[in-house]
């Protein structure tokens, strides 16, 4: 395997993984933001 192909490779994990991390804080901030939504709609 040349080093161009493991350098991509390498970097397409990378992009991979940093979309996965993307996707869990957007879900997270919604949670956080739907559960302060609610919570002040009972106040």
């Amino acid at each position: 395997m040349d080093e161009k192909t493991m350098v991509n490779d390498i970097l397409g994990c990378v992009k991979s993984d940093l979309t996965a991390y993307q996707t869990a804080i957007t879900e997270c901030e919604n949670m956080r933001f739907k559960t302060n939504s609610s919570t002040n709609k009972e106040q």
